[in-house]
Order: structure tokens, then sequence, then C-alpha cells
């Protein structure tokens, strides 16, 4: 099992609230239930320790493996929610970054 994080912030002019929405009543009910997701939780950043944090979100995903996460991207199920992040989030900002733990 892998575990990916998906970090950005919201483009310009999207209220959080306005966002949250669209997160609960399609993302969080379309991406946990997708071949190779084991578990997909998303999180309002809220502050930093130092200056401001770079990212407002981070989705904190386990999936089977990259690779399975990457054609999970692409199947037919999350085709809405792909289509649809981008009038939500600020793809300039976009960083998906994916590891596994250290034993």
């Amino acid at each position: 099992m892998q575990k990916v994080f998906v970090m950005y912030k919201l483009k310009p002019g999207v209220t959080i609230d306005t966002y949250r929405k669209w997160s609960i009543s399609l993302d969080q009910k379309v991406t946990p239930f997708q071949s190779g997701v084991h578990r997909f939780e998303v999180y309002e950043i809220e502050g930093a320790e130092k200056g401001e944090s770079p990212y407002q979100i981070v989705e904190d995903i386990d999936v089977e493996s990259w690779e399975a996460w990457q054609k999970t991207l692409k199947s037919e199920g999350m085709k809405e929610v792909i289509e649809s992040w981008g009038n939500y989030g600020d793809d300039s900002t976009l960083v998906m970054i994916y590891g596994s733990k250290v034993k």
C-alpha cells in the first residue's frame, strides 16, 4: 500500500464554503469507492508554524499503488470528479506526491 498526498490552493474567487459543498457532495462520495483506493480524507489547512501555508487543501489518500492510483484518475468512475475539480482547484498550485511508510 502507498500513501498519496494531493495539495493545492483554491482558484481565485472560489470560497472555502463553495469548495466544501463540492468536496462533500461529489469528491468524498466518489473517490473513496474507486478501485485501488483504501482511504480518502480531505483537510482544509488552517495555518502553519511559520508564515502562510502554500496550500489550502490537502488530500490524504491510501492506495494500492501509485500505478493503480494513476489508472483510477483516468477511470470512468472518476471522470466527473476530475472534470469538475478545475472549477475549484488552482491547477498551477497542484502538487501530488506519494510514498510508503518507513518501517
